[in-house]
């Protein structure tokens, strides 16, 4: 299974949050999740308090496209609005690169995105869940 969980602030620079042109980068956001090809787990971009966020999370039977989507959908924020930061988690339970049993984090900061290691909830199991072999 692989599972995502992330949400972002949508800043248009690392000094303001809209420096005036902030609803056209919403706009640019909105189409560009338009376009995916969606059909399961939270994806939504909404307004609170003069703000912008975005949040996402579901479960899929195996990664898909929809997983590199949400990926593709954080360095479309990063690039269109440099300000923004956020963090989507990952765990793929079949990933075979050894990273089975665990979450990684994509950190969005300042125009950029980083892959971390997770310290919270990793190695998964036995952190989260029990071993049943």
């Amino acid at each position: 299974m692989y599972e995502f969980h992330g949400w972002a602030n949508i800043h248009e620079t690392t000094a303001e949050a809209n420096a005036g042109s902030l609803e056209l980068i919403i706009k640019n956001i909105q189409s560009f999740i338009s376009e995916l090809d969606w059909s399961s787990g939270l994806l939504e971009l909404y307004p609170a308090k003069g703000n912008c966020y975005l949040s996402v999370g579901g479960f899929l039977n195996r990664k898909t496209s929809e997983a590199e989507e949400i990926i593709k959908l954080y360095q479309f924020i990063a690039d269109q609005a440099p300000g923004s930061y956020g963090l989507l988690y990952t765990r793929d339970d079949e990933d075979i690169e050894g990273y089975d049993n665990q979450f990684r984090v994509f950190v969005l900061a300042r125009g950029n995105i980083q892959l971390k290691e997770d310290v919270f909830l990793s190695p998964f199991v036995p952190v989260v869940e029990d071993d049943n072999e």
